[in-house]
């Protein structure tokens, strides 16, 4: 069975050049992404970077590795940590009115069966979307 995934797509302000600095300035991350820190960088094919959510004494961090990386057109990132795993893939193209940010994604929990982990998908999908809105907006 395939991964849990979703898919968003997004009209953005700006050229892509300009979206795709926006968009991987980890400091936008940290602000967007209510109680998680990211941290890590420079960002360029085969960086890590970790975003930890804390609630109190409680952590999860999220970690990845940038595993292509074509600025200012497509970035693959993989989640390689645990509990959170799974696949993104960003691509921007220039459109009417600013860029186009395709955000493709497919995620998983370890643990637990990848029929629940989709129950939340629309949950999943629509943080992301806000998040992506707040560290795209210029």
């Amino acid at each position: 069975m395939p991964l849990p995934a979703f898919a968003i797509d997004l009209s953005v302000s700006g050229s892509p050049a300009e979206v795709w600095e926006r968009l991987w300035d980890l400091d936008r991350h940290t602000d967007a992404v209510p109680l998680t820190v990211v941290s890590g960088g420079p960002l360029d094919r085969g960086a890590r970077f970790v975003g930890r959510t804390r609630l109190g004494p409680l952590h999860v961090d999220d970690v990845m590795v940038v595993r292509e990386w074509e600025p200012p057109h497509r970035c693959v990132v993989e989640k390689v940590g645990r509990p959170l795993g799974g696949r993104i893939e960003a691509t921007l193209e220039p459109a009417p009115g600013g860029t186009r940010l395709r955000w493709r994604q497919r995620y998983e929990v370890t643990g637990l069966p990848d029929r629940l982990v989709a129950l939340a998908r629309p949950a999943v999908r629509a943080a992301y979307l806000l998040a992506l809105r707040r560290i795209t907006r210029p």
